[in-house]
């Protein structure tokens, strides 16, 4: 008599169970890689002395002398969640039958640009007030930090660095990198446009009133359309195929036309600031841009360089 299971024991585990087995071990690693380098970094940063550390290392006081605990933190997060999230998804990643050295070829690059962000960071911060000083920044400049660290921490906590051979549509190990990098550089730019466009919006002063027009919604509008463009031309050039580099490249231009639109549009409300309040120049930036997104429908022309259009991300860039 034979006797038939599930399990390893008795023979192969059915690839559906076995799928979803790793499914919840990945989210078990991310959510624990997440988790464990906080710990690390709150550690770090408020009681480096219960690591055996200095007390009050000179980057230490110089963070706290201009009040930005709360993006260091951030920082340190992201530096310790790169390479944390990288050692608990590589055993993950070697039941998935996925690339270990190539994972950690991509962990290394996603750490460096941390480390970059982490620079433009303390570079720009003496342009945004800490949020209990004047004007209130009411935490502007962590938001935004936050935003240009999310998708490498993602990438390196989801395990999605480590791409498994053949993929599922038979891709080759090259292939899946590429997608992979293209799905990176369209969210991590989209997050960066948004980044700059606020700065440049926030300190904006032609006139100074205007400044309101150009940072909501018109820094965070032009400056992800523009983001969203250089991404989606890095994802282009990663293509190998003729037809999809020319397809993602008329969407990077789409994109790029909408930024000027945009910007313009925005520039022309500011200006309204020589006349009017700073509070109506606030109110007038919405309706501005849908009242141009109304003229556009309605004009052939203006239709080509305002054309609002869904994201779509390369396929499996994150599984």
């Amino acid at each position: 008599m034979t006797t038939t299971g599930t399990g390893s024991r008795f023979g192969p585990e059915p690839s559906e169970a076995r799928v979803k087995r790793v499914k919840v071990l990945r989210i078990t690693a991310g959510t624990a890689a997440g988790v464990v380098s906080l710990t690390l970094a709150l550690t770090l940063t408020l009681a480096p002395a219960s690591l055996g550390l200095p007390s009050s290392p000179a980057l230490y006081e110089k963070v706290r002398a201009q009040d930005r605990a709360a993006e260091g933190v951030l920082v340190a997060w992201a530096l310790l969640a790169v390479p944390v999230g990288g050692l608990l998804q590589t055993p993950v990643a070697r039941l998935r039958g996925a690339r270990i050295a190539a994972g950690w070829v991509l962990l290394a690059g996603y750490w460096l640009y941390v480390l970059l962000v982490a620079v433009a960071v303390w570079q720009v911060q003496g342009l945004f007030p800490p949020p209990d000083g004047p004007g209130k920044s009411g935490g502007i400049l962590g938001a935004l930090t936050a935003l240009a660290l999310a998708t490498p921490v993602c990438a390196a906590c989801s395990g999605a660095v480590f791409r498994p051979v053949p993929g599922e549509n038979g891709d080759t190990l090259g292939g899946q990198i590429r997608g992979h990098l293209a799905t990176v550089a369209l969210l991590s730019w989209a997050f960066n446009g948004v980044f700059v466009g606020a700065l440049i919006g926030r300190n904006f002063s032609f006139p100074r009133a205007g400044s309101f027009a150009m940072f909501v919604p018109g820094g965070v509008l032009w400056g992800f359309h523009a983001g969203a463009a250089l991404g989606m031309l890095i994802g282009a050039r990663l293509q190998r195929a003729p037809e999809a580099r020319a397809g993602t490249t008329r969407i990077a231009a789409s994109l790029a036309r909408t930024a000027t639109a945009l910007l313009l549009c925005c520039l022309c409300v500011a200006q309204l600031g020589w006349v009017l309040p700073a509070w109506m120049v606030a109110l007038s930036g919405i309706p501005a841009i849908i009242a141009l997104s109304v003229l556009a429908s309605r004009n052939e022309r203006l239709d080509r360089w305002v054309e609002f259009r869904t994201l779509e991300l390369p396929k499996g860039g994150f599984d």
